[in-house]
Parts: structure tokens; sequence; C-alpha cells
């Protein structure tokens, strides 16, 4: 696969990016865990929605990537449920739904540290 050092959700070389490091927790899911900064708001103390957007887009992603396929995003559909603080621990989750030829379902969402969920995100990603 390509060097992906200077993506900006996953990539550990990009000063700016979120350097998100994603593990498997089950069959087609993954997880991450980061905790937004002030310069990652939209409002005060709330993060930004087009940034809680890249992450839920990014964990989908990352479940194709641990299954060696290679797919992009075709269509994103999110729900922002309540706001996302700035400086509180934060899960984000990935899975995938539904695998056929050419496309995959996925969903993914973030969750507080108490469980509820902030954001969450339906998609259907194209095979390369």
């Amino acid at each position: 696969m390509e060097d992906l050092n200077m993506c900006f959700a996953c990539g550990k070389d990009n000063p700016i990016g979120f350097k998100l490091v994603f593990r498997e927790v089950g069959e087609n899911k993954v997880m991450a865990i980061f905790t937004p900064e002030e310069f990652h708001q939209g409002y005060p103390e709330v993060m930004h929605g087009g940034l809680i957007t890249t992450l839920l887009d990014e964990a989908m992603a990352k479940v194709i990537n641990f299954r060696g396929i290679q797919a992009v995003t075709a269509t994103l559909e999110v729900k922002f449920r309540n706001p996302v603080p700035i400086g509180r621990e934060l899960k984000i989750f990935g899975e995938l739904v539904e695998e056929k030829k050419r496309r995959c379902g996925m969903k993914a969402w973030v969750e507080d540290e108490e469980g509820n969920i902030l954001a969450e995100a339906s998609a259907v990603f194209i095979k390369l």
C-alpha cells in the first residue's frame, strides 16, 4: 500500500493531522481514541462538525483498509446527536455492515467517556 504518513486523519508525519491509530476490536470493527483540542473547535468548547465527519469517514475507511481492500467514499450521511466537547477523550468506531462485489456498506460513531453516542454516520464505499 502507498505511503499514508501524510494522511490528515492517520498520518504520523502530518504536523497538523489527527494522528489516529486504529485497532481491530471485533470482526470487521475498529476503534481509535482521540481527544480534540481547542484548535479543533467550531463554536467555543465544541468540536467543528467537519472535523467530526473526518473522524467518522476515517473510521470506516480503516475497517476496509484492515481487510486489504482499497475503496473510496461514495456517499456519506452524518447525524450529529450531541455536541462533541473539546478536551474530553472520545472513542471512534467504524464497522463494515455489508460487502458486495463493488461496494461496502459502512457505519461509524463517536462516543464520549460514558459511552453516549455523540455523532454517527453511514456510508457506501466503492472498491477500486
